[in-house]
């Protein structure tokens, strides 16, 4: 019978978020906080029916440094449920390694039997928990670092004698990661490939990488956060099966992960029924998750008067379905006609000679526009 070996790989849970970055109601700050560790305690629960031998966190556990002890107690209690050999977990660039941060003395204080702490940059052999395995781990020691932490790994002279020889960072991918300035961590996919370890399990990009369900062969796998955290990160969240049969050859598993879904939405209105469509589309999506949809919603365009007044029952609808709804219509405005400007304007004022001038020259956008500033001020 083949051995292989099974690794469930995530990272970037960032527990410990309090998401004060918005202005959202209590009760969804809350929800949101809750959602990291419901996602958390699932992966868990997913990685023991898969059979896992290997639970991987590459990095971001933890939101920052000084995490309440009751986020980490938790943390390590939802670990704790992994029934494979052993957890192993790397300290990322939020929750980066130094030996005398309260965060990781709390961890080694409570840590469970069978964690390994990937805090040095050394083999780590996993004999001792039945892996014929060796981690080589790039851990990062600060929040911002223009290079990356695998190096050493070159450097090194004979390797432990292991059936599977595998990397875990965390850190930017040239070419891939969106880091423009090149401040966390970044690594070269040629420098991995060089090392010539079995693959890379990676962190820190928020999305995954191969975008696919699954890949074979490749250098190394991005797992994306399991559990989305705001308007930049769109998809439904992330986390990934590695498995490497007795010779090495590796397969990568991306599936679905997260409770929250965060959505950005922009559209021109020309008719009410526009709007209805839009709120049937998160209301009425076919997998029933609205309750749990944080929506930013953009509307521009013009409608008549009697539509734009019945707009605001259709968007409360929306609002009410959806778990947080951010709405700019500073684009939307009402479709000016000589009758709109004869009733909000008195005939001997400024705005409506200016208006009803634009209006009898044809010039729709100027005279939208012109509408949209005079409201303004009038605001």
């Amino acid at each position: 019978m083949e051995v292989v070996l099974k690794i469930f790989h995530t990272a970037d849970l960032h527990l410990g978020m309090t998401f004060r970055n918005r202005n959202y109601p209590e009760q969804v700050r809350n929800d949101l906080v809750e959602a990291r560790f419901e996602t958390m305690a699932g992966l868990v629960e997913r990685a023991n029916r898969e059979n896992c031998h290997l639970f991987l966190v590459a990095g971001d556990l933890f939101h920052r440094a000084n995490v309440s002890q009751k986020v980490i107690l938790r943390a390590l209690e939802i670990l704790s449920g992994f029934a494979g050999s052993c957890v192993a977990l790397l300290p990322g660039n939020h929750d980066y390694w130094d030996e005398f941060s309260p965060l990781w003395k709390s961890v080694q204080q409570n840590a469970f039997d069978n964690l390994v702490l990937l805090s040095q940059a050394v083999p780590y052999h996993l004999g001792d928990y039945d892996l014929n395995l060796v981690l080589y781990p790039a851990p990062c020691d600060r929040k911002h670092s223009h290079t990356g932490r695998v190096a050493w790994i070159s450097a090194l002279g004979e390797r432990p004698p292991a059936r599977w020889h595998l990397g875990v960072a965390h850190g930017a991918v040239r070419g891939i990661s969106p880091d423009f300035e090149g401040h966390y961590f970044p690594v070269e996919e040629e420098e991995l490939a060089a090392m010539r370890l079995h693959h890379w399990c990676l962190g820190h990009t928020h999305m995954r990488y191969p975008d696919a369900d699954t890949s074979r062969g490749t250098v190394f796998s991005i797992c994306g956060t399991p559990e989305p955290d705001g308007f930049s990160c769109s998809h439904d969240g992330y986390a990934r099966i590695i498995t490497l049969d007795e010779g090495g050859d590796v397969e990568s598993r991306s599936f679905t992960t997260g409770r929250f879904r965060f959505r950005e939405a922009k559209r021109e209105l020309k008719s009410l029924d526009e709007l209805v469509a839009l709120k049937d589309e998160f209301v009425s999506s076919a997998d029933g998750r609205a309750e749990d949809t944080l929506l930013k919603l953009a509307l521009s365009g013009f409608l008549s008067r009697e539509e734009y007044t019945a707009r605001k029952a259709v968007l409360e609808e929306l609002q009410k379905a959806l778990a947080y709804m951010e709405l700019d219509e500073e684009e939307l405005s009402i479709d000016i006609s000589p009758d709109t400007i004869a009733e909000e304007f008195a005939r001997d004022s400024f705005p409506y000679m200016l208006l009803s001038r634009l209006a009898g020259k044809g010039e729709e956008e100027a005279l939208q526009l012109a509408y949209r500033l005079i409201k303004k001020v009038k605001k």
